[in-house]
């Protein structure tokens, strides 16, 4: 069985992107640990403009927006933010 990856929105990447390296590492371990675990039950689901379920997961204070492509085996996070901006 092939292992999930994360696969990132421009709007993820940017905000990885924004942060320290230490910081960088640390977001991109929580990433690669998400799609080791695709099947984790999410904090919250919303409905985007597509009308795909988006899950939302707290982890260290960072909120990971995704869904999931079982057929392609991704773990697509469209947004990653700091829990106290929300």
């Amino acid at each position: 069985m092939a292992d999930y990856r994360p696969h990132f929105t421009d709007l993820a990447a940017e905000f990885i992107l924004s942060l320290t390296k230490r910081r960088q590492r640390i977001v991109m371990a929580q990433a690669h640990q998400l799609a080791r675990y695709p099947f984790v039950e999410s904090d919250y689901q919303l409905t985007d403009d597509d009308g795909r379920k988006i899950d939302h997961l707290l982890v260290d204070g960072l909120v990971f927006s995704y869904w999931v492509d079982h057929s392609s085996r991704l773990v697509l996070i469209t947004e990653i933010e700091d829990s106290d901006s929300i």
